[in-house]
């Protein structure tokens, strides 16, 4: 009962009396009543690991039943998951990949979306040679459209979308292509604040790790640091973030690798929000200044999250001049990709400048954000 309201606290979740409590873990011991949504949340938090590790079933709220993803069925004759149609999805989806970090999210999320009646249709159709290739590509394209809902903001469409990647992922048995999702998942738990519930997937991603290529065995030891930082494992976090920059340094370009951003530079920026959630930012502030040092051009809307990160940072140092810096740079990166990410970061800097506000640069720099927020 104590680690379940530890864990209730830390997800902002309401519990009945303690009474009430007794008598509800009581009734799930003997097995006349099983876990809610809500308690399952709990427990995944209380043990770290996942509801299928628990062996608990998924109860979706009739709120995310009326909510998941629903797609227009094409009229006429179903379109066929040839060579051609795939190899077309597969070129459409490189470039939506390579436009992604520079100009965020708004713009593709329209984009990607459009394509996806297209390939659940061949996907539900497609059988034979061809199937495999058609269900890669709904899983690739489902990631990331599952991505981009992340990044502006809506973490429910982004674990619907990720989670329709996973049972692509999982009829190809492909253990690299389930890895990164799983990392996904957890990178999506962990921005949400649950903590035990990211633990439980990064291991997942982790499970069968020898066999990941160090790119994506990278992103998530990224994903297990986070979830660390989170519980407060300061050395559990170290060890995670020690390992990943090792694999993302040793990892050699392939074609169609799925986490071509994982740098060095990028696991510091990562290394850096540990550090903030441990309540270090003088380690922040080195660890991201060395790192966007070296940070890779076409990675702009991450330097724009860096940046956002290192105004933290220095406000949390009540270094403000350099946070105003920081800050406007993120700013304008936050402006051009309208990345819901820096803009959260941001507003996280608007609460630590909160003392300065009446500062001529510090007032701008809130009038920029608002207008973005459109308050």
């Amino acid at each position: 009962m104590d680690e379940l309201e530890g864990a209730a606290s830390r997800l902002g979740v309401a519990l009945p009396s303690r009474s009430s409590l007794k008598t509800q873990i009581s009734m799930f011991e003997n097995g006349r009543r099983t876990p809610g949504a809500e308690y399952q949340t709990l427990f995944c938090e209380v043990y770290q690991t996942t509801r299928v590790e628990l062996g608990l079933t998924v109860e979706a709220a009739p709120s995310q039943l009326s909510t998941l993803p629903t797609l227009p069925t094409p009229r006429g004759v179903s379109p066929q998951a040839s060579p051609e149609v795939l190899n077309y999805l597969r070129q459409i989806f490189v470039q939506h990949t390579q436009a992604e970090p520079l100009v965020g999210p708004r713009f593709l999320v329209p984009a990607v979306q459009s394509q996806l009646p297209l390939i659940e249709e061949l996907c539900k159709e497609a059988s034979g040679p061809h199937r495999d290739d058609a269900v890669r590509v709904g899983a690739r394209y489902a990631e990331f459209l599952g991505w981009l809902h992340q990044d502006t903001g809506d973490s429910q469409q982004a674990m619907l979308w990720t989670n329709r990647a996973l049972d692509y992922a999982s009829e190809l048995d492909d253990p690299t292509l389930s890895s990164y999702v799983f990392q996904r998942r957890s990178n999506i738990a962990a921005e949400a604040g649950q903590a035990g519930y990211a633990a439980g997937l990064a291991n997942a991603a982790l499970r069968q790790a020898n066999e990941l290529p160090g790119e994506v065995r990278a992103v998530a030891l990224r994903a297990r640091a986070n979830s660390f930082a989170l519980l407060g494992d300061a050395d559990g976090c170290a060890r995670a973030l020690d390992e990943a920059r090792a694999h993302a340094d040793a990892a050699t370009p392939e074609e169609g690798t799925l986490a071509p951003y994982c740098s060095v530079s990028y696991i510091d920026m990562e290394a850096a929000n540990c550090a903030l959630r441990l309540h270090r930012p003088d380690e922040a502030v080195r660890t991201l200044e060395a790192s966007l040092t070296r940070w890779p051009a076409e990675q702009q809307r991450d330097k724009g999250l860096c940046l956002a990160r290192l105004a933290t940072s220095y406000a949390q140092l009540e270094d403000v001049e350099s946070a105003y810096n920081a800050g406007s740079q993120a700013a304008a990166i936050a402006q051009t990709t309208g990345s819901a990410r820096i803009l959260a970061e941001l507003g996280r800097l608007q609460s630590l400048l909160a003392p300065w506000r009446k500062l001529v640069e510090i007032a701008e720099l809130n009038r920029a954000l608002g207008s973005m927020r459109g308050s």
